[in-house]
């Protein structure tokens, strides 16, 4: 029976292997993973990070328990609605390792009180994705990410909301 060392190697391996350190949209090679299978393999649903990215890097950063720096690069700030319309900016940053994505720069969410707020981490257990932001932690059913959602790169809202502005957009980070 495998122990949890050797699992660990193994998804290291196999991420290494499968993932190219620079993928780009423009130019993409069917035996190599995209970023939603990559999420799918880290236990996250695919549609945590919106279409259409621009490319992603992901390099190895530490062996036990397998964690990997991420840079993900959208061609526009990118604006989604999930359950509160979310921003991620043209460079979006942070760690992955299995079930935790952590240190996330650039994305932010719109809280009910207009206010933008940065979000830091997320937690995947079981069916629930746990998110940590600056001000709150909020809980929310993995099912509302299992859809690939595209990016709207204006200041409004996609097209069942393109009527309404939205209010107090983020500075983006470039």
């Amino acid at each position: 029976m495998a122990t949890a060392c050797h699992m660990s190697l193994l998804l290291l391996l196999a991420l290494v292997a499968l993932t190219p350190s620079t993928t780009s949209a423009a130019s993409p090679n069917p035996n190599l993973l995209n970023l939603h299978q990559l999420l799918q393999l880290l236990g996250f649903p695919p549609g945590l990070i919106p279409d259409p990215v621009d490319s992603f890097t992901i390099t190895p950063a530490g062996l036990l328990p397998p964690t990997f720096d991420f840079t993900v690069r959208f061609k526009e700030p990118c604006y989604v609605k999930y359950v509160y319309l979310n921003y991620y900016a043209p460079v979006f940053t942070g760690k992955i390792t299995f079930g935790k994505i952590s240190g996330m720069i650039g994305h932010k969410d719109q809280f009910p009180t207009g206010e933008w707020v940065d979000m830091y981490d997320v937690t995947a257990v079981g069916q629930k994705l746990y998110f940590t932001f600056a001000t709150a932690n909020v809980t929310y059913d993995r099912s509302l990410f299992e859809e690939v959602k595209t990016c709207t790169n204006g200041p409004l809202l996609p097209a069942d909301y393109s009527n309404e502005l939205i209010s107090q957009l983020p500075i983006s980070a470039e």
